[in-house]
């Protein structure tokens, strides 16, 4: 019996702390097409993981209104070859009774 329960509490804290890594691979997403969108860039663009990162509100851990912050770094050519990087930030905020998964996390700054 005691091995019963200690095999359920394994699965209950494995499911609860791959929570969070889910809620940043969907960020992480969201991002991308936010991105793409908000900076015109062609449709076939893609981005590494060392190219977004990902990171909660530390003033926003728990509850309903759990915000992430991404920063998406940016790097492109002028026109005389020289390498151009920019760095912008996004804050997520997430939407605890959205039905959809796209549209769990509702960009709410742009920087």
């Amino acid at each position: 019996m005691k091995k019963l329960v200690l095999i359920l509490l394994t699965i209950v804290v494995v499911a609860c702390s791959s929570n969070n890594t889910t809620d940043e691979e969907k960020v992480r997403e969201v991002a991308k097409t936010d991105i793409i969108e908000k900076l015109e860039l062609p449709e076939g663009t893609k981005f590494t993981d060392e190219s977004i990162e990902v990171t909660q509100n530390p003033e926003v851990v728990d509850g309903p209104n759990v915000e992430y912050i991404v920063k998406v770094t940016v790097k492109s050519e002028n026109e005389a070859g020289d390498e151009i990087v920019k760095v912008y930030k996004m804050h997520y905020k997430k939407i605890a009774d959205a039905e959809a998964a796209k549209d769990q996390f509702e960009l709410t700054s742009f920087e």
